[in-house]
This record gives C-alpha cells, sequence and structure tokens, in this order.
C-alpha cells in the first residue's frame, strides 16, 4: 500500500483550503482507494471525522517527522503558500516541512501553488533553492509560472495546471434548498452576493460597501447575501458592514458552518458576487455565477484575467461609483458573463486533473527526479 502525506493550510476552518483538501482526498481515493492519505493539520482529529483520513499535528516536529518517516509521497499544497505577504514564519514552515522530505529521500510534490509574492531576500533564495530539488510542480496560474521563472527555478518538472476545486464534486439542489430554508434566504429575490476578509483600511472598505449596498437595493431592488469563508474573521467583518445597511429586510448572511461543497452550491443560486476571497471567485466560476473582483492580492488579478473577467476594483482605494459601474457591467450582461464563465469552467476542470495524474506518475516511479 502506498502512502502519501499532504501539506497545507488544513485545519484552520477556511473554506478555500478546505476545499482543496476535499478534492485532493476525493482524488486521491477514486485514483487508487489502497492509497493511504494522512494530513498535516492544525486540527487533527477534525480533520479526521470530516475527512476520512488520518492527521498529525502541523505544529508537532515529533509528528511530522514520523509521518515522513512513515510515507512514500509528500505533497505540498495546494492553495498560496509560498508567499510572504502574510508573514514570513508561513513561508519558512512549509518550505521546512518540504526540505525535510526531501532530506528524508520521499518524492516531493508541490502541488497546485499559487506562488508569490515573495519579498524578502532570503526567502526568495531558499524557495528556489528548494523548489529546483522537488521532483514535480504544478503552479495554478500563469502568474505563478513567470514569477517562479523570475526566481530562476531551473527544475524542468513545472507545469500550470489549475486549482483542485475546479474537480470538487457538486452538493444535492435538495441539500441547496434545506441552506436556504435554514437560513431564511429568498428565492423569489434577485441574489447579490458578498465575500470579505480583513484587509488595510477595513473602516473605508467597510463604509464604501455598506453605502455601495444601500445603493443597489434601492436602485436594482437586489437583495444582498454575505458568505464568509473563515470563520470567525469574515462572519465579523461582514456583520460590521451590515450593521451599516439600511435596508434591513433585504440582507442576509451564511451564518453557520457549511463545508465547500454547500457553500458552492449557495453561490450557485447567486445571480451574481462581489468577491475578496480568491476561492470565492474559483466558487462561483466552477458553478458558472458572474463575478465581480475585489481585488487585494495579485493572485486575484491573475485569476480574474485567466478568464477574462475585466470588472474589478482595487479594494483599498476603490471609490462606491467605481464599485457600481462594474457591478452594472456585469449584472446588465448576465447571459455574456455565463457564456464566458461555462468555456472557462470547463477548461479548467480539466486542467485540474493533471494535478492528480501527476501523483499517479510519481507513486509508480514514471516521473519525477529522486
Amino acid at each position: 500500500m502506498k502512502k502519501v502525506l499532504l501539506s497545507g493550510y488544513y485545519g484552520f476552518d477556511n473554506s478555500g483550503d478546505d476545499a482543496i483538501l476535499r478534492a485532493l482526498v476525493d482524488d486521491i481515493k477514486k485514483l487508487n482507494s489502497d492509497i493511504e492519505i494522512i494530513v498535516l493539520s492544525k486540527d487533527p482529529a477534525k480533520t479526521e471525522r470530516l475527512y476520512g483520513v488520518k492527521a498529525v499535528n502541523r505544529f508537532s516536529i515529533k509528528e511530522v517527522n514520523s509521518a515522513l518517516n512513515y510515507v512514500d509521497m509528500f505533497v505540498s499544497g495546494g492553495g498560496s503558500l509560498l508567499q510572504d505577504v502574510t508573514s514570513t514564519r508561513s513561508i519558512i514552515y512549509y518550505l521546512a516541512v518540504i526540505y525535510m522530505a526531501l532530506m528524508k529521500k520521499k518524492k516531493t510534490y508541490v502541488i497546485a501553488n499559487g506562488i508569490g509574492p515573495i519579498d524578502k531576500p532570503f526567502n526568495r533564495r531558499m524557495t528556489k533553492k528548494i523548489l529546483n530539488r522537488v521532483d514535480y510542480i504544478t503552479l495554478r496560474d500563469e502568474d505563478s509560472f513567470e514569477f517562479v521563472k523570475e526566481l530562476n527555478v531551473k527544475n524542468p518538472k513545472i507545469e500550470v495546471t489549475s486549482d483542485p476545486v475546479f474537480r470538487l464534486k457538486e452538493t444535492s439542489e435538495e441539500r441547496i434548498d434545506e441552506i436556504f430554508e435554514l437560513e431564511k434566504f429568498p428565492k423569489d429575490r434577485k441574489l447579490v452576493g458578498i465575500s470579505l476578509r480583513n484587509w488595510k483600511n477595513i473602516d473605508n472598505i467597510i463604509e464604501n460597501l455598506s453605502e455601495f449596498c444601500n445603493r443597489i437595493i434601492s436602485e436594482e431592488d437586489v437583495d444582498i447575501v454575505f458568505i464568509p469563508m473563515h470563520f470567525p474573521e469574515d462572519l465579523d467583518i461582514s456583520k460590521q458592514v451590515m450593521d451599516k445597511i439600511e435596508y434591513r429586510d433585504n440582507i442576509h448572511i451564511l451564518d453557520n458552518k457549511y463545508s465547500a461543497e454547500e457553500i458552492i452550491g449557495v453561490i450557485s443560486r447567486l445571480d451574481i458576487i462581489l468577491a475578496m476571497r480568491l476561492h470565492a471567485l474559483i466558487y462561483a466560476i466552477k458553478c458558472e455565477t458572474p463575478i465581480v473582483g475585489l481585488v487585494y492580492d495579485p493572485k486575484l488579478d491573475g485569476l480574474l484575467k485567466e478568464v477574462e473577467v475585466e470588472e474589478k476594483v482595487n479594494i483599498e482605494d476603490f471609490t462606491v461609483d467605481e464599485l457600481y459601474d462594474n457591478f452594472m457591467k456585469v449584472y446588465s450582461d448576465i447571459d455574456g458573463h455565463l457564456n464566458n464563465l461555462h468555456d472557462h469552467r470547463i477548461r479548467l476542470q480539466s486542467a485540474a486533473k493533471r494535478n492528480i495524474d501527476i501523483i499517479e506518475e510519481l507513486l509508480e516511479g514514471e516521473n519525477g527526479k529522486n
């Protein structure tokens, strides 16, 4: 029996990363039900319960070391793991675990990563050094590929694929109905989704977004549905915006925690979504719900460019008029945006399969550098 260790931002109640893990676990099990999967997690017990895998404490050097000794292959990703925008501690952690796997001569695969920005010289040097030694790298977007080239990574085993979440299974229509009933979401109204996260200048963001919501409720006769992706932070920010909205009967929030598949199901019932969270945009593309980007990071720009969506604002300095204009460009041409997303969704879903094909090739010894 082959054994695979997965490393990522797992066990933190972040829907996007939970969705990546669910997609990878499901696809690996489809590949070969005999493959034993172990996950490095902040909350091993919860990860074991939710995903039907073994899990170990990602912060215990002893447990990580023991898991690496046990497995045949180490998989890092997906997600935005190798970047130092959030902190240097994060990138050092992920590089260190990859390095441990390399030292133990395990097959080592950096899967579906969004790499960069990496600004600090030490972090750039270490990333280049380690990426040159792994067996295979897949990147979720062209911007990451260009960034890896900028780092002068010479590893020949690099491909651009797409995010694993594009292969995530759908939840049932019946379950979506149940969620709408539980959350008291209307079924006969135009629904505009909003997915937020904490960021710089948050007071201005809250003020402008609440004014925008008041405007579209008043002028376009829509309801707003806030979609938190990371608990409790996104929930708190969403409620701060809601508190400033005048039309109380027209605002709703996904108040309970749901699986990634369930959140995708909810987004599939929206008419349009405005999102800061990358995976809220990915969920929307997957279920072909038109999008407007609330851009705080280059990774959002990269995704929007890849799916040929121009409607976006820079979240740090946007005006209400600017956001309204971008919203109306999409809202007034829903059919055109649906057709565009349909074509890209098919392409990205197909590209995501390659991530799993490489796991099979590496386990069978058909690929890699070791």
